[in-house]
């Protein structure tokens, strides 16, 4: 399970089940060598195939939030 908490908002979601798909998939150094151009007030949202961390980058720097199961 994972949950997307963001600064001052709270927790923004809660991934319960394995319904959804993630199809942006790389490894850790190559997620965290690129700076996505993102829209305003949308993320980038991609999968480490090598650590099954989600990595979430908001304009400004990555945030990865880490896999514990």
């Amino acid at each position: 399970m994972f949950v997307l908490p963001t600064v001052g908002l709270g927790v923004i979601a809660t991934l319960l089940d394995s319904s959804f798909t993630i199809e942006d998939t790389d490894t850790e150094s190559n997620i965290l060598s690129t700076t996505p151009t993102n829209p305003t007030g949308e993320v980038t949202i991609k999968f480490g195939t090598d650590t099954n961390d989600l990595y979430i980058y908001d304009g400004s720097g990555w945030y990865i939030f880490n896999n514990n199961s």
